[in-house]
Order: C-alpha cells, then structure tokens, then sequence
C-alpha cells in the first residue's frame, strides 16, 4: 500500500473537521462500505463501530453508509482478513494477537507482563510505537485506520487459579499464535486455539476447562455463564484495530478518506470512554451471576513466564521492538 494515502487523508481529515457540515452533500460520492466482525451486539467495540456508522453517514450527509454484519455472519476474522486482502471486504475489527499471523511484529502485545498499566498500553498504541507497526501491515492488503485499547486478559474456568501449579493439564482457549501458545505452555496449562464462537460450547462440554480474556468480552460471549472463577493473572493486554482494505481506500476520494478518518478517530474517544463505564458494568453483572474474581500470585506467573520473554529477546528484531515498549513506560 501507499502509506501516503493515509497520511494524505489524516491532513485532510484535520482541515475539513470544522467545515465538515458545511460542505454540500453533492461535494461527496456515495458509497457503501461493508465492516464484517465476530462480536456481539452488546460488545462495546460492536457498539463503537454503530457509532462510527453513524458519524460517516452524519459527516458525509448520508451520501456514504456503513453496512455491518456482526456476530461472525461473514467468518471469524482470519477469514474476513483474506476476504479483504481479495477485495471481498471493506472492514473488520482486527486483534493484535489475529494480526501477528499476517505481520509478525504485532508479537509484542502477545508478551506477558510487557506493559505497566493502560496509560503505558495507550502511549504506545497512539505514540510512534503504534504508528511504526501501522505501517507494517501496509504491504500486507490492508492497514489500522482505529486503535483501541481493552484493558487485560485473564484466565477463566471452573476452578480458582492462583499459581502455576493451579493451571497443570488445563486446557485453555487461546489465539493461535506461538508466543501466546508458549504462554500458556509456561504457566502449565495446554493451549488450544480454536474459534472465538466455539469457545462456549467447548467449555459447557468439557472440551476445553477455559478461555482467557477481559471482562466484557467474558460477559458479551455469556461464557460467565459456564466459567465461574475469573482468575485475574492480567498476563497480556488487549488492543484491537479498525482494519480497512487497501484496495477499498485506494478506489476512495480524497473527500471520503477525510470522512472516514474523522469518524474514526471519534470511534477511538467513544470507545475508551465507553469502555471504562463498560468494565464497571461488566464486574457487577459477573458477581450478581455467581463469579468470583480470584487474586493471583503475579510474581510466581511473571516467573513462570521468564523463559518466553528471554527467548525472545535473543532475536534482535524482537528485542528491539521490546526494549522500545518498556522504555515508552518509563
């Protein structure tokens, strides 16, 4: 891709916001657009992407619109990537962990223990860090036109988790990729990568003992409901992108990357400030349904986990990528 485009329309996003409702509908070509994810309704980047629908068809005084096909209607989201690396797909919601199979650098938010706390998770994201691993997935058919940051991910199943040894033989739902794989490998349990909308009945059948994510994504996908002890290890943070196809950017004007840049930088304030209440909400429903939010021991999973991070810094790219995170937190 062009990265230039990007860049041409982030200009342009910033010149045209304060004359944006100004601007009369026939200056802007109509389009529909189509943003395909695995989430539910409820789930707060499901309901961030509403709003990003709203504000492109309010920007372009409804000459563009944003049609959505939630709850994995077009696929789990490897198979909306290649979809829109064919042309197939506009946008979806992308995970770090989802995008490190196309562009291997994405391998840091997959590092346990790397990032101090939200603000140290925030300033990489949406400082150079973030901007530099935007641009890597340029050559691969689309790039992050969104970031959003969710918080941690942590350990549930039927059984408290406080130490590594708690873990022994448990298998645990994880996003195929070898650092979170050898994660779960360190902290004694056995990784099993299998899809996101299968994860429920796994559990509620016994073929896997639990998955691993933050609080509204356990609450959104009900497996509160199967999953009565959320051990919080917070091993790995979560960032999720508005992934947008190249050769959909490409065929737009200059008018329409403005709107959609715009809309989606409003999407990323919405999301952060819906997020917070949304984590809140999340804990509360959890405790009235039966859960219970186990205490674990940090110092023995960081431990656990030393190997991985040692390995990795053996390779000179790696160690780079990391060496820069943990000084962006200091």
């Amino acid at each position: 891709m062009n990265w230039e485009l990007k860049k041409t329309g982030c200009a342009l996003a910033l010149a045209m916001t304060t004359a944006m409702f100004a601007m009369p509908a026939t200056a802007v070509e109509r389009a529909t657009l189509r943003l395909a994810h695995n989430l539910d309704p409820s789930h707060t980047l499901a309901q961030t992407f509403d709003k990003f629908a709203d504000d492109v068809k309010e920007l372009s005084g409804g000459k563009m619109k944003i049609r959505i096909y939630p709850s994995g209607q077009m696929g789990e989201t490897r198979e909306v990537l290649e979809m829109m690396q064919q042309g197939a797909m506009d946008m979806t919601k992308g995970f770090a962990g989802e995008l490190e199979s196309f562009e291997p650098s994405y391998f840091v938010f997959n590092v346990p223990y790397l990032f101090n706390n939200d603000q140290h998770l925030k300033d990489v994201i949406y400082g150079d860090v973030g901007a530099d691993l935007d641009k890597l997935t340029a050559g691969k058919g689309f790039f992050n036109l969104a970031s959003y940051a969710g918080g941690t991910r942590s350990i549930y199943t039927n059984k408290p988790i406080r130490t590594p040894e708690d873990m022994a033989g448990l298998k645990i739902r994880v996003m195929p990729t070898p650092t979170t794989n050898a994660m779960i490998e360190l902290m004694g349990g056995a990784p099993a990568p299998i899809p996101w909308g299968e994860t429920y009945t796994a559990i509620q059948q016994g073929v896997i003992d639990g998955a691993e994510n933050n609080e509204p994504s356990y609450i959104s996908s009900r497996h509160f409901e199967v999953s009565k002890y959320f051990s919080e290890d917070q091993h790995t943070v979560v960032v999720d992108y508005l992934v947008f196809a190249t050769k959909t950017w490409e065929g737009l004007s200059e008018e329409q990357r403005a709107i959609l840049i715009q809309a989606a930088e409003n999407s990323e304030k919405f999301q952060q400030e819906l997020w917070d209440k949304q984590v809140v909400e999340a804990r509360a429903m959890a405790k009235e349904a039966g859960t219970e939010f186990v205490e674990v021991d940090k110092a023995a999973f960081r431990a656990a986990v030393q190997p991985l991070i040692d390995d990795l810094m053996k390779d000179e790219n790696k160690r780079q990528w990391i060496e820069r995170i943990q000084a962006a937190g200091k």
